[in-house]
């Protein structure tokens, strides 16, 4: 019997304390994986999570799961970071690309929570790629390559573009 089979058996064996103490099952089962087979800790781990995926969901185990359309706040070191942010209520930069028969589409894009971060993120990039047309929105916009066209909810707060295409548009053909 090799190490992976092992550890479907000894995961099984110990579901019950899966119940009580999700990190208690995990050492157990991973503990006794590595004494029974002599593998390392790693590979113990790689085993358990192959059996746990094998298995049918139990309650307690495994990450609480982000509902569609939430952002986490922060990051990993924030001590805030388990808040969900609504998507409608993030801020994205967006590059515009201009085609010749008109009509435009997503280029770079970056979404920030904070609208300060995405302001300061639309300066720089206005002021380093100054041939290029910048927008500001809130919300997250479309996708890298998709046509530009807001979504319900989403605004254009800030748009740059370059002053010759502006002046351009100002002039009537």
């Amino acid at each position: 019997m090799n190490a992976k089979q092992r550890a479907v058996e000894i995961y099984v064996q110990h579901i019950a304390l899966a119940t009580t103490d999700g990190r208690l099952f995990r050492k157990t089962v991973m503990d006794q994986l590595m004494s029974e087979t002599g593998c390392s800790l790693a590979a113990a781990a790689t085993h358990y999570n192959n059996a746990k995926k094998g298995s049918a969901p139990v309650e307690g185990l495994g990450r609480a799961p982000v509902p569609k359309g939430m952002r986490k706040m922060g990051n990993a070191k924030s001590k805030n970071a388990e808040e969900l942010v609504p998507d409608e209520d993030c801020f994205t930069v967006i590059e515009l690309l201009q085609h010749e028969g008109g009509g435009e589409t997503v280029g770079r894009c970056q979404s920030f929570i904070l609208q300060g971060d995405a302001s300061e993120k639309f300066d720089s990039k206005s002021e380093f790629w100054p041939n290029s047309v910048w927008v500001m929105i809130q919300g997250l916009g479309p996708n890298t390559g998709d046509t530009y066209k807001l979504d319900a909810g989403e605004k254009e707060i800030k748009r740059y573009a370059p002053a010759k295409k502006a002046a351009e548009e100002a002039v009537p053909a």
